[in-house]
């Protein structure tokens, strides 16, 4: 019964974002990454390789999109319940307030893995269709598709610890100016200091860091994004259950 509970308020958020800009979002976010690859593709005048290529707009994604995105989804999402005061009405529900922003906060992490597969997606697209385009100026070497989802995979669990970082802020504060502070000084912070020592703990930086030419430094960011993204996603929930939200 808990479980055909929990699965309701799953789908129950699901079934709000219809009427919010969040599908539109998580649509336009990949898609943009992959057409400015794609006019890139289109204007460079010297050969390439597929993998250079592809690491290209991996790097377009976890430098600036990724984290803009998760900061634009999860005021979205909190909003949802923000702008109207919806919250004296969803808290007075029959069910365990965890369960509430649990849901919540698995909708937002589905939302970011379901951009993330999109976007590996249409990385390799957008250079078959620059190849098409430019028939004599063709990418060097095999499709890498293996490799593109397996570096977009690593950056969604190290994306996880920013993603409940800034979903914990933008549920805590009524108003989205707090959260959008917050992810814009740290999303600031990466883009101006990426090879800061201390980048391979700051948020912001860890799904960068999936990109690292050392192997043990790109493993232990992206273990710290994902176990530490657990950990923050049990305090917020504890937190947030005991808060007093309105």
């Amino acid at each position: 019964m808990r479980l055909g509970t929990f699965a309701r308020l799953i789908a129950a958020e699901f079934l709000k974002l219809r009427r919010s800009l969040v599908l539109l979002l998580c649509a336009a976010a990949p898609t943009l990454v992959a057409l400015l690859l794609f006019l890139m593709f289109v204007r460079r005048g010297k050969p390439q390789a597929w993998l250079h290529f592809a690491m290209g707009g991996a790097a377009m994604w976890s430098y600036f999109m990724l984290p803009m995105t998760i900061i634009a989804l999860t005021v979205l999402v909190a909003q949802l319940e923000h702008g109207p005061r919806a919250w004296n009405h969803i808290l007075a529900l029959p069910v365990p307030r965890w369960q509430i922003f649990t849901a919540k906060a698995l909708v937002v992490l589905t939302l970011v893995a379901v951009m993330s597969m999109a976007l590996a997606l249409l990385i390799p697209a957008a250079g078959l269709l620059g190849e098409e385009m430019k028939a004599g100026d063709q990418l060097l070497g095999a499709v890498p598709w293996e490799a593109v989802a397996t570096i977009i995979g690593r950056m969604f669990l190290g994306s996880i610890l920013v993603t409940m970082l800034q979903l914990w802020a933008a549920l805590r504060f009524r108003s989205f100016v707090p959260p959008l502070v917050l992810g814009i000084g740290g999303t600031f912070v990466a883009v101006a200091a990426p090879s800061a020592k201390e980048g391979l703990y700051f948020p912001w930086l860890i799904p960068t860091n999936a990109l690292a030419t050392d192997p043990a430094r790109a493993a232990l960011a992206i273990d710290i994004g994902f176990y530490g993204g657990l950990l923050l996603l049990v305090a917020m929930v504890i937190h947030m259950s005991r808060a007093d939200v309105r």
